[in-house]
């Protein structure tokens, strides 16, 4: 399942204008025998915090509920986020009131180029959009303390053209992961990529990133009982 970016304001799963992205990530999905599923959520500011969440929350459950028909394994649902669609997916992860009956209902989560602790960053307009002007909540709304919890293994990525923010976020979420003993955890930065290559670049010729989510994918499976 990937969720797609767009500064908590903007974007949606299918590019503007006959654009190809992000069909590129349900067609590298399938070319290696997984079913892609494409997701959206509302955006801010008319849909603040926790919509994103919320709305994951509800395509997880859809998959739990339907992927079988599709061809896939609900036992088997990995969840993929880009830059806002990351934050969603770490807020729905780390967050257990976004999730359902069948508690997170995921295999793994994969955050590429995210945001995860509010408290250690400069809020610009986006991110007061999506979790609103006062930040005494910004704690409380992260998602780093409970990703440290998670009951699933995570891995997260940035590109080495990435804002620095980015970076910093990115190496904040790796050093408390790597803190937590006998924690699973993949992480790594993608070299001479930007913001939005590193998911323009799935299924082409530049394997770099995608060789590593189907090695996270593929090990989570065979841990599986």
């Amino acid at each position: 399942m990937f969720v797609h970016g767009g500064a908590f304001v903007g974007g949606n799963r299918r590019g503007p204008g006959g654009s190809p992205f992000y069909d590129n990530i349900m067609l590298f999905a399938a070319r290696n025998g997984m079913v892609g599923v494409n997701t959206t959520y509302r955006l801010a500011p008319q849909n603040p915090w926790p919509a994103g969440a919320q709305d994951l929350g509800a395509a997880v459950r859809w998959a739990s509920e339907n992927i079988a028909a599709h061809g896939g394994d609900p036992a088997r649902v990995f969840l993929m986020g880009h830059s806002a669609g990351a934050v969603h997916v770490a807020s729905y992860v780390a967050h257990r009131q976004f999730h359902g009956p069948k508690r997170i209902g995921l295999a793994g989560a994969i955050l590429l180029s995210g945001l995860y602790d509010l408290t250690s960053m400069t809020a610009g307009g986006p991110e007061k959009a999506y979790f609103g002007e006062d930040t005494s909540k910004y704690a409380e709304r992260s998602s780093l303390a409970g990703l440290l919890a998670a009951p699933i293994p995570l891995m997260a990525v940035y590109a080495e053209l990435d804002p620095a923010f980015f970076h910093q976020q990115g190496k904040q979420l790796a050093d408390a992961l790597y803190s937590k003993a006998g924690r699973e955890f993949d992480f790594f930065v993608l070299p001479k990529h930007s913001h939005m290559s590193e998911v323009y670049a799935i299924n082409t010729n530049d394997t770099r990133l995608s060789s590593a989510i189907l090695a996270f994918v593929k090990r989570q499976i065979s841990n599986r009982p």
